[in-house]
């Protein structure tokens, strides 16, 4: 499963950013894979995304190693399941940003939605790169692309906030992030829980620019 630890350092949260990357294989083992880093605009803390394949041992990563080695203020956890990626599509617009958008949905409605944005039509101009059942805050967490901000509140506007079930909707920018595992297998991961299996209508492309898309690199590269 996916586990997202969001990290809320004491200090500066670009010294808590450095101190993850220096001590990747302190807070990490065989069962538990830190996948990315990312880190949303006017958000206080810096969200480590795992790969989890035994939860009782991640927890003495969550209870002992992050702590005894980030030192933060404190942390939450956030469990993701059914973890389902989208493929990169063609004749993509350049100058896409990543955005995470946050659902909270009623429990009799919460299948519905979570479909509703898998098999969603989206416009040219945004692109989901994966959605997942959350425990936590939200119900759902989604990843999507889009030229704008405006662009995206619209289709969540049209979309989403209007149908039965949906309570809240909370979009929120990603304005750093970058991968932490080898790119095979990152790519592996990601292609495994593709929610499309169409080859044809995907491109295969240069992997920087496809984990740029996924909120796998820092922006600048």
């Amino acid at each position: 499963m996916m586990i997202i630890v969001r990290i809320f350092p004491k200090g500066d949260l670009n010294e808590s950013w450095d101190k993850v990357l220096d001590n990747l294989e302190r807070i990490s083992d065989e069962h538990s894979t830190p996948l990315y880093i990312s880190q949303q605009e006017e958000k206080s803390f810096i969200s480590l995304i795992y790969d989890v394949k035994d939860i009782d041992l991640f927890g003495d990563i969550l209870v002992k190693k992050i702590p005894s080695v980030l030192q933060p203020k404190k942390t939450r956890t956030i469990t993701l399941l059914k973890p389902s990626f989208f493929p990169v599509p063609k004749d993509r617009p350049a100058n896409l940003e990543r955005y995470q958008v946050a659902v909270r949905v009623t429990s009799d409605e919460l299948e519905n939605i979570f479909n509703l944005i898998l098999h969603l039509d989206y416009p040219r101009d945004v692109f989901p790169t994966y959605a997942a059942y959350s425990f936590g805050e939200d119900d759902i967490l989604a990843s999507m692309l889009s030229m704008s901000r405006d662009s995206l509140k619209e289709l969540v506007r049209e979309n989403l906030e209007s149908q039965k079930g949906v309570v809240s909707v909370e979009v929120a920018r990603i304005n750093l992030s970058k991968r932490l595992t080898p790119v095979e297998m990152w790519k592996e991961y990601r292609e495994s829980k593709y929610i499309l299996k169409a080859k044809e209508k995907y491109e295969q492309c240069d992997f920087i620019e496809l984990a740029a898309l996924t909120g796998a690199f820092v922006r600048e590269l």
